[in-house]
């Protein structure tokens, strides 16, 4: 157990009235921004997690009878209670709360490291565009980053005074956040990982580590056993696991996803190749190494080392998608954070200066592109296609954007062609999703026997994270 007091540096100081009013205040700020971006069309998850509820005959039926990986527990059930009519605002309602949330708790979690690194935590809580995303889309990631901080404190205040008040926080972190998304259990993991890890940079006898090991995993466990134990019950009651497509293991995706993480967190640029921001990365770690106690350094290390270690070894698919690595973002958190007070307490503030401009100022183009782009609006692409009446269209992602539009068509005006009858009779439409590097002015699409030549006629751009692209091809007449 862990009923010793140990002396973890830094400790909780208390926040001077001046902080707790600019936290206040970013927390009004990342309330307007998560509202201003909830605006626009639902995209194709959001659409997937509402076509899931439409046969259940209650909400209970969410609970154990939806075993699908796309059933975000709790986000599940809020949009139960809107319904499907929902105003996308209402239907993103929610994850906008949450993760308005997410701001004081950073900012609490962050300044042990004193006032600059609450702020900072709380800046990028409140403005970061991988928090103000998923802050603002009906799915169940704005959750999962809120009880990671909650956990993270949690398991701070155990290694500090282990209660049954910090105890039961943390085992309910874990729950809570296993309803949000099951991807909570591999966050929990990693910050009890990192916790035992710090218990040996201590000295502490291997007994003890082991004992205070065993202790936080049990509370882990006790934490994910309503998530696992709702999934269990679904998947009786259904006799099947409903899964998305799974991409096998690639360095390269892999590569990509922590590159995302990275740029949506710090505001690198999205574009940024992966040496580089491999390196943005490493310099932001030599300078907390060089600035850091190490013990304060394990931390944040083992959230962004070890879940990508354990992917690689285990050939992980699905690891193209930065939101399966979330733990990460709160290590990205805690070394900015971190390197900004120890600079402040310094007196380097030129060096505050830089860091918080161009973290500020690359989050700013990434939310300005959430707000303007959305996640690709889908209601002006069905609109220009029925602008003559009924149309047929094909695609290159038959599924996803079949389901993407039907959403938005109430009317029925649009049909898709299938490939055993394109021959016959062309499609109106062409959609290209997804592919930017192929779109062009002109494109011929469809069987080799009888392709067919199409133009350009809009592009439906997304911000990065998450969202559809889509470019629209109109035939061509002879």
């Amino acid at each position: 157990m862990l009923n010793a007091r140990i002396d973890m540096r830094p400790k909780t100081r208390a926040t001077p009235n001046g902080v707790a009013i600019a936290v206040a205040g970013l927390t009004v700020l990342g309330l307007l921004l998560r509202l201003a971006c909830a605006h626009g069309d639902l995209w194709l998850d959001e659409i997937w997690s509402l076509r899931n509820l439409q046969h259940l005959k209650n909400a209970g039926d969410i609970l154990w009878r939806l075993p699908n990986d796309n059933n975000h527990l709790l986000n599940s059930l809020w949009l139960w209670l809107v319904g499907p009519a929902a105003p996308t605002v209402l239907a993103r309602l929610e994850s906008i709360a949450v993760g308005t949330l997410t701001i004081p708790v950073a900012a609490k979690f962050c300044g042990r490291s004193g006032p600059a690194a609450a702020l900072t935590g709380a800046g990028l809580a409140a403005g970061g565009a991988i928090f103000v995303q998923y802050g603002s889309e009906a799915r169940g990631y704005a959750g999962l980053l809120l009880m990671i901080f909650v956990a993270a404190e949690a398991l701070e205040n155990i290694l500090e005074d282990s209660t049954p008040r910090t105890r039961l926080a943390f085992a309910g972190a874990v729950a809570l956040g296993a309803l949000f998304h099951l991807t909570m259990l591999a966050a929990a993991a990693t910050l009890i990982a990192a916790a035992v890890l710090r218990l040996a940079y201590r000295g502490r006898p291997p007994r003890e580590i082991l004992i205070a090991g065993l202790d936080l995993a049990l509370l882990g466990f006790l934490g994910a056993l309503p998530a696992l134990g709702l999934l269990a019950a679904s998947v009786l009651n259904a006799h099947l696991l409903q899964e998305g497509a799974l991409t096998p293991f690639s360095l390269a995706a892999l590569g990509h996803s922590l590159t995302t993480l990275y740029a949506a967190t710090l505001g690198l640029p999205y574009d940024l190749a992966l040496p580089l921001a491999l390196l943005a990365c490493a310099g932001l770690t030599l300078a907390a190494v060089v600035l850091i106690a190490s013990e304060r350094l394990i931390l944040p290390l083992t959230c962004l080392l070890l879940p990508p270690l354990v992917a690689t070894l285990v050939q992980a698919p699905n690891v193209q998608y930065a939101r399966f690595f979330l733990v990460g973002v709160l290590g990205l958190v805690i070394l900015a954070s971190d390197v900004i007070a120890r600079l402040w307490d310094a007196r380097r503030l030129l060096g505050v200066f830089l860091l918080v401009f161009l973290m500020a100022l690359g989050n700013c183009i990434h939310v300005g592109e959430l707000f303007v782009f959305g996640r690709g609006n889908i209601r002006p692409l069905v609109a220009r296609m029925e602008s003559h009446g009924p149309a047929r269209f094909a695609t290159n992602m038959p599924v996803e954007v079949w389901v993407s539009l039907n959403f938005y068509d109430p009317r029925g005006m649009l049909s898709e062609v299938q490939a055993q009858d394109w021959c016959s009779r062309p499609p109106d439409w062409f959609v290209l999703s997804d592919q930017p590097a192929a779109e062009a002015s002109t494109a011929t699409f469809g069987p080799p026997q009888c392709r067919t030549r199409y133009a350009l006629d809009m592009v439906i751009p997304r911000a990065p994270l998450s969202g559809l692209r889509f470019a629209l091809y109109r035939r061509a007449i002879p």
